[in-house]
């Protein structure tokens, strides 16, 4: 049997966008139902109504952030 990779996409100022067979739960335990959804996104700037979930709130409000790692700073040896 082959499962599917979960696969986690951070949006450029916007939410995560995770996609695969996941299990979505709080501090206490109890579980999202996600039946039916193939893929979720998550709030990342904090300004959603329906965290854990995003609602665009992001977009109209004007947050910025990258979505790209930033470089690791060199090493110096020696």
């Amino acid at each position: 049997m082959s499962e599917q990779a979960v696969k986690i996409t951070v949006r450029p100022n916007g939410p995560f966008r995770v996609e695969g067979p996941i299990s979505l739960v709080d501090v206490n335990g109890v579980e999202w139902d996600l039946t039916g959804k193939p893929a979720i996104s998550l709030c990342r700037c904090g300004l959603s109504s329906k965290r854990p979930f995003c609602d665009g709130t992001h977009g109209r409000e004007g947050w910025k952030c990258d979505a790209s790692p930033v470089p690791a700073e060199p090493i110096a040896l020696g």
